[in-house]
């Protein structure tokens, strides 16, 4: 059992606050990510993250059946950003904004200088671009957030060896692209 799995029992069998905080620490930046790259505002994507986790701690008593917190977490942060983009959708349609999952790359400046960074972005950009935006979240939820499997799979409300599946077909099209795209 992983850190947050044991927090979340804590939580859930003591109410245990700094648990509950430790939970929030540890996947609030991932979360945020996430919605970003689900192509939501800022302002939005800080909403939804309040009040998913509010209504983690206020519903605790009726969520005992969750064994994988992450999953659970990531899965209702999406949801409740759909539920706040239907609600304001004088801005932009719905289906746009759930279908345009995008990646930003970012590599620490400091380390690399400034225009073999923007060539090495436009190359996984580039590579990326390749992938259909399912394969893309895949892809985001397993190397940028950390998800396994079986996570990925909860969270996407599909079967696990799906999300294997997907995860393969996407990793494959990037090894022959980046083929291509290196090396030329």
């Amino acid at each position: 059992m992983g850190s947050i799995e044991k927090h979340w029992v804590r939580f859930l069998e003591k109410g245990d606050e700094p648990s509950f905080s430790l939970i929030y620490n540890m996947l609030v930046d991932d979360l945020f990510s996430y919605g970003m790259s689900l192509g939501f505002e800022e302002e939005t994507c800080k909403d939804a993250i309040q009040d998913t986790f509010f209504k983690l701690y206020t519903s605790r008593n009726s969520l005992k059946h969750v064994e994988n917190i992450t999953a659970y977490l990531f899965k209702s942060y999406k949801h409740r950003l759909i539920d706040i983009a239907a609600n304001n959708t004088k801005r932009e349609p719905l289906d746009h904004r759930v279908e345009s999952f995008t990646t930003d790359v970012t590599i620490l400046d400091d380390l690399i200088d400034m225009e073999t960074t923007e060539m090495i972005k436009k190359k996984v950009t580039s590579l990326l671009s390749c992938l259909t935006e399912n394969q893309q979240e895949v892809v985001y939820l397993k190397y940028m957030i950390g998800l396994q499997h079986k996570e990925i799979a909860e969270m996407l409300d599909i079967q696990e060896e799906s999300a294997r599946k997907i995860l393969h077909r996407a990793m494959e099209k990037l090894r022959k692209s980046v083929k291509f795209l290196f090396f030329c």
